[in-house]
């Protein structure tokens, strides 16, 4: 017969190395958000999910594009993921976007083209509570996007910028 005692004393140490462990989130995994940013006048919008907050204030999102943008030319269908680290102090956030890859296909009546992109980038912002939602935060980012393909000579690179926003649920 196991002691009743040892039980809840091992249970209140592994509860007390699991919250002492900088691991635990003060926010879940299911925070989201949504980011807008314009190349060539045409607006591509994507998708932050994931938005998690740690108790030492490091800030971690997924972000995702998945759209088909019409253009005058024909419909331009645009994927792509990265990651947004960084760190906030619960007035203000800032960070960088990583390990962006992605590709546009772009297609007009019978012939389709398509480009992969990388990219690179800084975001920032401010956070505030809001009873409904919990935590959310906004702001601005900007990076650049680098374009590689068959139908390109070289590497285009191109700078872009916009605004994201986040709720971080508690």
């Amino acid at each position: 017969m196991v002691d009743s005692k040892l039980i809840s004393a091992s249970l209140l140490l592994l509860i007390s190395l699991f919250f002492l462990s900088g691991v635990v989130r003060v926010s879940s995994d299911s925070g989201s958000g949504a980011f807008t940013f314009t190349v060539d006048g045409y607006a591509v919008t994507g998708d932050l999910t994931g938005a998690s907050i740690g108790h030492d204030g490091t800030i971690q999102m997924l972000m995702s594009i998945d759209q088909t943008v019409s253009t005058s030319y024909g419909t331009v269908y645009v994927t792509g993921n990265g990651v947004w680290n960084g760190q906030t102090d619960f007035n203000t956030m800032s960070g960088v976007i990583e390990n962006v890859t992605g590709t546009a296909k772009a297609c007009a009546v019978f012939y389709c083209q398509s480009v992969d992109f990388t990219g690179q980038g800084t975001w920032s912002g401010t956070a505030a509570w809001s009873d409904p939602a919990g935590l959310v935060g906004s702001g601005m980012f900007q990076g650049t996007l680098n374009f590689t393909g068959q139908q390109l000579n070289q590497t285009k690179s191109v700078p872009v910028s916009g605004n994201w926003t986040a709720t971080f649920e508690t």
